[in-house]
């Protein structure tokens, strides 16, 4: 609030007036943020000079501008106007922003010895940028940390899905050998054959809807080796859905 105190009226309405995207087919900043462009004189004269100033002049509007020392160019899309101190974002530099004063020549020349009140005004601006500078490295520097943390979490649940997908797998195949034997065992009796085919159809279906239940948790993106972990389970997966189908018996 004590920064804004500091501003001039004009020059903050001018900055809020910039910052409203509704109007930037009439009025914007250029696309590097150093200066604006009125893109239609007259829409800014009907819609926007009332709602921000309370007038509809927009030759009251371009002298107040060059009050403030404002340097008016040709642009493609219409009339730029530029200031050193007016960036777009940088709300802490529209404090060196003054109006034009005619006896600012003849102070510099009483106390030539001075520093002038333009040298001044240039290293409180570099000031205010070094500030800025700071604080957005600060921002960044939290940014990345909190970027790491997730990075970081992420990476340990992929880690145990993966764990968890191979603990599977190995049940899996574990089982199968086992019925392997005792298919074979079983098929040396004859009477026994229906009874195993059927008991192991019925394994196989319960073993693939534990699988998809285990296979529809959300994966995370992971190095190509989880990739092909992941084929090979999905493979896994297509073999015993070709196993449970219903066995013809004989």
């Amino acid at each position: 609030m004590a920064t804004r105190s500091l501003v001039p009226t004009f020059i903050m309405k001018t900055f809020e007036m910039l910052e409203d995207q509704s109007i930037s087919h009439i009025v914007s900043w250029t696309e590097e943020g150093l200066s604006f462009v009125v893109k239609s004189q007259k829409l800014l004269q009907q819609q926007v000079l009332p709602q921000y100033f309370k007038h509809r002049n927009y030759s009251s509007f371009l002298r107040q501008l060059n009050l403030y020392n404002f340097k008016k160019s040709k642009h493609q899309d219409g009339q730029e106007f530029k200031h050193k101190c007016f960036r777009k974002g940088v709300k802490q530099m529209l404090q060196f922003i003054k109006r034009r004063n005619n006896d600012d020549g003849n102070q510099e020349s009483v106390n030539p010895n001075q520093p002038s009140a333009k040298l001044k005004e240039e290293q409180n601006i570099l000031r205010v940028c070094a500030s800025d500078i700071k604080d957005t490295n600060t921002r960044l520097d939290e940014d990345m940390q909190i970027l790491k943390q997730k990075s970081g979490v992420l990476l340990e649940e992929m880690w145990n899905l993966k764990k968890l997908l191979h603990s599977q797998f190995d049940q899996v195949n574990h089982k199968l050998e086992r019925i392997d034997i005792i298919i074979g065992a079983m098929s040396q009796h004859k009477k026994f054959k229906n009874i195993s085919q059927y008991f192991t159809t019925k394994f196989l279906q319960n073993e693939l809807h534990t699988l998809e239940t285990n296979l529809n948790q959300p994966l995370f993106e992971s190095p190509k080796q989880e990739v092909d972990d992941q084929e090979q389970i999905k493979a896994l997966f297509e073999e015993l859905q070709n196993l449970s189908k219903p066995i013809q018996f004989d």
